[in-house]
């Protein structure tokens, strides 16, 4: 009976998890003996039999093998991107859906979300600079403290909002642009996070 090598086990299990991550799908067997330098698929074929009966990975109909257990596609939530959004002199709110993304609920929640294009650099206090994605929960209230979304008038925006002696508030997180005190106002969302690009 030949013996098994933990550190051949170890070898392959790193080498699938590795390409998941980076390839978003398992290796095939031939991928797996070239990687860890076997003889043969045979070799391969052994180790990752080892790994499923030990059930660090699943077991495919058909033969080939399947993701990892912890790296199997997590859930996701459809996002619209619905324009752009004035980070500096507000611009006309534009509600045409242009595209989709589906994002990881274990980040951005299973709550209805939208992704909008920050543009203009009022808001660079708080990390939300030109070109980055906003994503915002649809909501229609917030409270003192919350980057919202707003629309004024027929124009929308993202500002800290406030509520100051039974007036709304909307605060740039630059320095170089004034308050706005908005007579109507409608809130669309409030900004949960932001994806930036380096």
């Amino acid at each position: 009976m030949k013996v098994i090598s933990e550190e051949k086990v170890g070898l392959v299990r790193d080498f699938i998890k590795d390409f998941q991550q980076k390839e978003g799908r398992a290796p095939s067997f031939r991928q797996i003996a070239k990687a860890c330098c076997f003889q043969s698929l045979q070799t391969a074929h052994k180790y990752v039999a080892i790994l499923q009966s030990r059930g660090e990975i699943e077991k495919c109909d058909t033969g080939k093998i399947a993701v990892p257990f912890n790296l199997q596609k997590g859930r996701t939530i459809v996002a619209p991107l619905v324009g752009d959004i004035a980070c500096g002199p507000q611009i006309l709110a534009v509600q045409n859906i242009e595209a989709t993304y589906q994002l990881p609920t274990a980040i951005f929640g299973n709550v209805p979300i939208m992704t909008l294009h920050a543009k203009g650099d009022s808001m660079i206090g708080v990390g939300i600079y030109d070109g980055d994605l906003i994503v915002a929960t649809i909501c229609n209230e917030a409270k003192n403290g919350d980057i919202v979304v707003a629309l004024i008038d027929d124009s929308a925006t993202v500002k800290t909002y406030y509520k100051r002696n039974g007036k709304h508030v909307l605060h740039p997180e630059n320095p170089e642009y004034d308050d706005i005190y908005p007579e109507n106002l409608v809130i669309q969302g409030i900004v949960k996070h932001n994806i930036h690009s380096f």
